[in-house]
């Protein structure tokens, strides 16, 4: 593999550090990923780094490095800032910035509603000619307007974080003793609560089905789920709206439910392919690679 490596790309998220090596046709031939996110880790970030790299190449690669994710925000190894849009994604490359060796991507800002982003830039810079919207699901979905390779702006909703903490405490916490399942039909039930705006469904809804019978507590986190990512997309998308949807595993067949059950049209992209395809192909235009 090293004879073959010409690039090292990182992406070193809220709860994972992932790293790719690429070859000269921007195939990945070798990786790693833990479980020691940029937000959960502890002692030096630049000391964590250099510690997963050498425990998966057994010392520093001599080739380009190309990062994104939070390794460039005040918990990273250098804070880059965020560039603010609208901007022309094929400006992003021109923007990177050096630190210790590392080439990494800024995030974005925009100011009128605040919001940010850090990784989800690289995902965009990979796909093909993205015009209108761009849905990527994840602990904080964000659903950006893109037209014409420019970034008009975006809105980020809690929808993975909110959930997550409803099923943990409180009063739409997992039954006790409940073995969960998942139902299709349930899941689209509850997406079909949240899509009429005008009287949707609050996530109350879920206990009291379940207390008075209607749902039975197996099927809990479905109906949860499905209230909350119907509520998430109701705010977002129209029937026969046409978008791009960037996901992987579970979420993604979450989000695509939801969005059929909606009546919307949309493409699928895997965001861990994305995330390598914009990392290589940010360090081709940025003069990094061959």
């Amino acid at each position: 593999m090293k004879d073959r490596t010409i690039l090292i790309g990182i992406d070193w998220g809220a709860s994972t550090f992932r790293a790719w090596a690429f070859d000269e046709e921007g195939d990945v031939i070798g990786g790693i990923s833990v479980p020691d996110g940029i937000l959960t880790h502890s002692g030096d970030a630049m000391g964590r780094l250099k510690f997963h790299i050498n425990e998966w190449l057994s010392e520093w690669p001599e080739v380009p490095i190309i990062a994104c994710g939070g390794i460039g925000g005040t918990q990273g190894i250098h804070n880059t800032g965020h560039r603010p849009v609208p901007m022309m994604l094929a400006d992003l490359p021109s923007h990177l910035v050096q630190s210790n060796g590392i080439h990494i991507v800024p995030g974005l800002k925009q100011a009128s509603p605040p919001d940010v982003m850090r990784g989800e830039e690289t995902q965009l810079f990979a796909l093909e000619d993205p015009i209108g919207a761009v849905c990527i699901p994840g602990t904080h979905t964000k659903h950006v307007t893109v037209e014409h390779g420019q970034i008009l702006g975006f809105t980020t909703e809690m929808t993975g974080e909110l959930r997550a903490l409803l099923l943990a405490n409180g009063g739409l916490k997992t039954p006790e003793g409940v073995e969960q399942e998942f139902s299709e039909a349930i899941f689209r039930e509850w997406v079909e609560y949240s899509l009429d705006t005008d009287d949707a469904a609050s996530p109350f809804a879920v206990r009291a089905a379940r207390m008075t019978g209607v749902l039975d507590p197996k099927y809990h986190e479905t109906a949860l789920t499905g209230l909350l990512i119907g509520a998430d997309i109701a705010a977002h998308y129209d029937p026969g709206d046409e978008l791009t949807l960037v996901a992987d595993g579970a979420i993604m067949e979450s989000y695509r439910l939801a969005l059929d059950t909606l009546g919307a049209e949309f493409d699928e992209c895997s965001a861990e392919e994305a995330t390598q395809d914009g990392l290589f192909e940010l360090a081709e235009e940025a003069g990094l690679i061959g």
